[in-house]
């Protein structure tokens, strides 16, 4: 598997067995009762609970790697995992009856505080990384993407690949933004910082253009963007202008485990124009995203020169692009992206 959301090394230990695993699921109020993941641990998990059975679960795999989960009646909903888990082995139970959203929002933390813990989490939805195979694979190999994270830079600039071919309606559909954007007066400069994000930053940006990562151009969501790249659910890097009209700003969701976190670190970045936010993530962002602002456009160069901008970056839409295609297809500008592509080209 290319990536993984296990953490680093030398960040947070890795817990290794079942029995750190209890003693995590303990402190979140899951109590030391396991049930095997079989017809008899069923059967003793309905007598234990036999009309209340709504709240989150937790499983653990053959290699301790754990799932949560929510149900309104978890011996229902559990069954349903084992065709893509059939290592399931115990799994415990957190009684929750309140309203769903607030299920949901306990579920979150509950995969953010295991990712941080060390725990290996194979939740989809609100974790760093993907788990298992993956429909990029069919698209670009296993190797073709571990290769790429070891050096983006080389292999964009190597594929050439054609880009897909989209209906008129698609194109269409954006052709009066695209030429507004032509109008403005740093048109140029922003068409290259997309270009030089995406050659940078985006695996593969010609084979995955369209599908895997998607660019709207002047968002009806915020008058203030310009441009906004999406992957999976999540944007990952917009520009947009600032309250000095001179000013355009950049924001960029990246892996934080592939930064400096020492004073002196974070002090060579700001140097750049980068400045961290702390404050600004999504909900389906994983427990190591990170929002990183860039004062003015001028400075994306001077920032992707640190190898740690870099590699957290590419980490972080590598991982989001195994999980899914684009959601935001519809919304993509083609004429923006061919022509930021096109100031990569040899």
């Amino acid at each position: 598997m290319v990536v993984t959301n296990a953490p680093s090394d030398d960040l947070v230990p890795r817990w290794s067995s079942n029995v750190d695993i209890a003693k995590w699921a303990i402190a979140q109020g899951y109590g030391d009762r396991t049930y095997t993941f079989n017809r008899d641990g069923l059967t003793q998990f309905k007598t234990d609970f036999p009309a209340e059975r709504c709240g989150l679960y937790l499983f653990e795999c053959a290699h301790h790697d754990i799932y949560i989960g929510i149900a309104k009646d978890v011996a229902q909903r559990l069954p349903h995992h084992l065709k893509k888990h059939p290592d399931v082995q115990i799994f415990r139970f957190l009684p929750h009856p309140g309203d769903e959203p607030e299920r949901r929002k306990v579920e979150r933390q509950l995969v953010r505080d295991a990712q941080l813990a060390g725990l290996i989490v194979r939740n989809r939805e609100h974790a760093s990384g993907h788990f298992g195979p993956s429909t990029l694979d069919t698209l670009i190999t296993e190797d073709e993407q571990e290769a790429w994270l070891h050096d983006p830079i080389t292999h964009n600039a190597l594929d050439q690949h054609p880009l897909i071919e989209l209906d008129r309606s698609q194109l269409a559909a954006h052709d009066g933004d695209f030429r507004r954007l032509q109008e403005h007066s740093r048109y140029t400069e922003i068409v290259e910082t997309l270009g030089v994000y995406a050659a940078q930053c985006i695996p593969f940006p010609r084979r995955t253009e369209a599908t895997f990562w998607t660019v709207s151009c002047f968002p009806s969501s915020n008058r203030r963007r310009i441009f906004c790249v999406s992957m999976a659910a999540l944007e990952t890097f917009y520009i947009a202008v600032s309250d000095d009209a001179d000013t355009i700003g950049a924001v960029m969701f990246v892996d934080k485990r592939h930064l400096p976190t020492g004073r002196w670190g974070r002090a060579l970045l700001a140097a750049r124009g980068v400045m961290f936010d702390d404050d600004y993530n999504h909900k389906s962002g994983g427990a190591y995203e990170q929002c990183l602002l860039i004062d003015d456009i001028r400075h994306l160069r001077s920032v992707l020169k640190s190898k740690h901008v870099r590699r957290s970056a590419a980490a972080f839409n590598l991982d989001l692009m195994r999980k899914r295609q684009s959601a935001y297809k519809p919304s993509h500008c083609r004429q923006l992206a061919a022509a930021a592509l096109e100031t990569t080209s040899p």
